[in-house]
């Protein structure tokens, strides 16, 4: 599976679980780690922060709109 289908999943999950639906990049690599995940931490802090962040700054930012940052490192989908 793919990184970014991956923390879809876990996304979904956590967002459901949570009374606000947010959660934070290391909640998602926790939760891919129990999952058994072959995605370095790197790899998945930089798709939740970066490339699946419709707010993101900088090169690659924003290349998918599936998150958005709602405060200091935390997340929720969009």
């Amino acid at each position: 599976m793919i990184c970014r289908d991956e923390i879809l999943a876990v996304a979904r999950r956590l967002s459901r679980e949570r009374t606000d639906g947010t959660f934070t990049a290391h909640e998602i690599v926790a939760a891919m780690r129990e999952r058994g995940t072959h995605h370095l931490d790197t790899t998945i802090r930089r798709h939740v922060a970066t490339e699946m962040c419709s707010n993101a700054v900088g090169p690659k930012a924003g290349k998918y709109n599936d998150l958005e940052r709602v405060g200091h490192g935390r997340f929720r989908l969009l």
